[in-house]
């Protein structure tokens, strides 16, 4: 058994009972009674709702921005095309890309000039509250579509800055023993299909839906022993419940739905976002409320807490 791993995905309090049960057995002898072969990743299902809260207590929660014309709480329930801008305009047309830049060989005095540009036009004091406001939400709903390894450290400081402490010490320790083989196990393809992969934990959530309510019986059989009992014939209720439904070319029996029409409310929003420029930098335009960037906040307090520990430690000696 010390020759292998065993990987569990869950959520943060599966977590907790792990390092519980570790704590309790730290005098075995043996790092098979420590437990020491069971490894832990965090579940992506349960971490994208966790980033999902993290938005939530920055842009919804807080009264101040709920009546700002442009915030995210006006906007709730409603998608919008991607867009992206540009830091600075470019000196040179053929200058679309860093590696032409690069190859051009560009002289000093034009990277001078194009920071002279970039200062003037865009000062670090702020003169567009409602263009910073639209970049901190282009940038945090960016980093919620892409939750894997490449957004960890982003959401650890957004984590901290909201309060959702636990999260953001447990992904540092998660990112401390990130590994190969963790990364190969971090997603799953029940289906076979390319590009379906899913988080493990999703999986298991969709089993439990399965095991704990559709097929758990009812009356006198819905009990813990019955859902136990008959939880490793989930696969074959499943599969009879398909050929009945194929066979009656039954209708509407399925979990998986086409998916919605949006276009009229796409369409509807985008005239509203191009009437607001919220987009362009606009000199001197306002907001109701400033939208606070949680990276730096996050980085801040974790480098305030790093400093508090090490002066304790430097006066207890």
């Amino acid at each position: 058994m010390s020759d292998h791993v065993i990987l569990i995905h869950g959520d943060l309090l599966t977590k907790e009972r792990l390092d519980t049960v570790r704590n309790s057995r730290r005098i075995e002898h043996t790092p098979k009674n420590r437990f020491q072969y069971v490894i832990f990743l965090p579940g992506l299902c349960h971490y994208k709702m966790a980033c999902a809260d993290a938005i939530c207590r920055t842009y919804i929660q807080p009264k101040e921005g709920r009546d700002d014309e442009n915030s995210l709480y006006q906007h709730t329930a409603v998608l919008w095309p991607e867009e992206t801008g540009k830091m600075a305009e470019s000196q040179n047309p053929e200058w679309s890309t860093l590696e032409n830049f690069a190859v051009s060989e560009p002289k000093w005095d034009d990277v001078v000039a194009m920071s002279h540009t970039i200062v003037w036009k865009y000062p670090s004091t702020g003169c567009d509250k409602q263009f910073e406001n639209q970049m901190l939400r282009n940038r945090d709903e960016l980093m919620y579509i892409d939750v894997l390894e490449a957004s960890f450290l982003p959401w650890i400081y957004v984590f901290k800055a909201t309060g959702k402490h636990k999260y953001a010490s447990q992904m540092i320790k998660f990112l401390v023993n990130l590994h190969d083989i963790i990364r190969m196990n971090l997603l799953c393809n029940p289906s076979g299909h390319a590009l379906v992969f899913r988080a493990v934990d999703w999986v298991v959530e969709r089993n439990n839906l399965y095991t704990k309510v559709i097929y758990r019986g009812g009356g006198p059989n819905g009990t813990i022993e019955h859902i136990i009992k008959e939880s490793p014939l989930i696969k074959v209720y499943r599969n009879c419940h398909i050929i009945i439904e194929n066979g009656f070319h039954l209708q509407h029996q399925t979990i998986r739905h086409a998916q919605p029409d949006m276009t009229n409310t796409i369409c509807k929003l985008s005239m509203r976002i191009k009437e607001k420029y919220t987009r362009i930098k606009t000199f001197g335009r306002k907001a109701l409320w400033s939208i606070p960037d949680q990276i730096n906040e996050g980085m801040a307090l974790m480098q305030e807490q790093t400093i508090t520990k090490f002066v304790g430690r430097c006066e207890g000696q």
